[in-house]
């Protein structure tokens, strides 16, 4: 049950940010807010239990995509990388204002991805990719907050890379 909790409140912070509650948690799992408060005594704990999950699966599939080389690998990369920005929007924490646990949790955890991610695009030395993050970071912030095709965007960014 920890489990499915973990999973469907990845889905509502993707949806909704963590403007869901447990009610519609418990709601969407037909099971009672009591049983979600017994995995998880408050919200905080939750959240970092979720990012937890959340970040060790997108490693994996990040150094899976990496074993891979060519176009398709890097377009999966860069969904990945965009994905991690849906998830860790800033709005969610300057709104909300988590826990600084949970904030350098996933700040590192992003430090991390973005290592990752970086490293099957071209750009050699520190300074290049640190303006390459600029860039994307900057792009799929920004394509977080308007009705775009995100796939279209993405595609093309990895020609441009």
């Amino acid at each position: 049950m920890k489990n499915e909790i973990i999973r469907e409140s990845i889905i509502s912070l993707r949806q909704e940010g963590l403007r869901f509650s447990i009610d519609t948690l418990a709601d969407r799992l037909r099971i009672s807010k009591k049983t979600v408060y017994k995995y998880f005594p408050d919200k905080e704990t939750l959240a970092l239990a979720l990012y937890e999950k959340y970040f060790d699966d997108t490693a994996e599939q990040a150094e899976k995509l990496l074993e891979a080389c060519g176009r398709s690998s890097r377009v999966a990369l860069l969904r990945l990388y965009y994905d991690a920005k849906v998830m860790t929007r800033g709005e969610i924490f300057n709104k909300y204002k988590l826990n600084e646990t949970i904030y350098a949790y996933v700040s590192e955890r992003s430090n991390a991805l973005w290592e990752t991610v970086s490293s099957a695009f071209s750009a050699a030395s520190a300074e290049e990719r640190k303006t390459l993050r600029i860039i994307l970071d900057g792009t799929l912030e920004k394509l977080c907050t308007v009705q775009e095709n995100s796939e279209a965007v993405i595609e093309r960014l990895a020609d441009l890379l």
